[in-house]
């Protein structure tokens, strides 16, 4: 099983108007490579985490439309956009203790915004408006593969995960976030830099499995692109690997 946190918003003015939501692009991201999803609510601290850690053989911490409250990284501004505290203090838990205990995972878009501020890390609140970068926001009022499509190129760190991974140095990637890393996470790892500057992957450094994070949107029709499956794949082949090693451990455990 491969966890998937969700997101908790109000959808309608009703006291009982809150709703835990996943895009279907991450559920399929997941079964496509075999796996089943586990969504996990996002009850912050309220969270029975012994109970999903001992469940998954890795989480996705999928995009969202909300952003990371400024207060996570020590920033009194009143954030931009939709925010997410449920989401914000459920995923930094989990993140932490995915770390902790070798448990595959890998970010996507604020996935990896999650990373950095766990890390220590701050982040652009629009990073359109820092001199020099390019417009990272999602193209409106297009069909989703243009929106979704190629649109900047980024380098990897060569001898990196991601590298290793991919196979080659440079890639094509999409684009759909307003905010990104600006002060890099202490234990963070540059991955991929877009041609602007800007900080599109890391990965932990020191870790016990597969932790990775990228800027760009990956689960969108990966099977149409090799790049794209091959990280999916990386992934799934770093949470069937810790599946088998805690089976192998738990048949030990009932041998003696």
């Amino acid at each position: 099983m491969i966890g998937l946190p969700l997101c908790r918003w109000q959808l309608t003015s009703r006291d009982i108007g809150w709703f835990h939501l996943v895009g279907e692009k991450y559920i399929h991201a997941v079964t496509g490579f075999g796996a089943f999803p586990l969504m996990i609510p996002a009850f912050g601290d309220d969270l029975d985490m012994d109970t999903v850690l001992d469940s998954v053989s890795g989480i996705m911490f999928g995009g969202s439309l909300s952003n990371v409250h400024p207060s996570f990284y020590g920033d009194d501004h009143p954030g931009l956009g939709l925010a997410d505290k449920p989401r914000d203090e459920t995923v930094l838990r989990l993140l932490r203790a995915c770390i902790d205990r070798g448990i595959p995972f890998l970010g996507i878009c604020r996935g990896m915004q999650e990373m950095n501020v766990l890390f220590g890390g701050t982040l652009h609140r629009e990073v359109h408006e820092v001199e020099g970068r390019l417009d990272h926001r999602e193209v409106k009022d297009v069909p989703d593969d243009v929106a979704y499509g190629p649109i900047h190129n980024v380098t990897l760190t060569e001898g990196g995960l991601l590298h290793r991974v991919i196979g080659d140095r440079e890639m094509m990637v999409n684009s759909l976030h307003g905010q990104g890393i600006d002060r890099l996470g202490e234990g963070l790892q540059v991955e991929a830099v877009c041609d602007d500057g800007q900080i599109e992957a890391v990965s932990v450094t020191g870790a016990k499995a597969f932790a990775l994070g990228v800027q760009w949107h990956p689960e969108y029709r990966y099977w149409e692109n090799p790049q794209y499956d091959k990280l999916l794949q990386a992934f799934h082949d770093a949470a069937k690997a810790y599946q088998a090693k805690k089976l192998e451990a738990r048949l030990e455990a009932v041998e003696a």
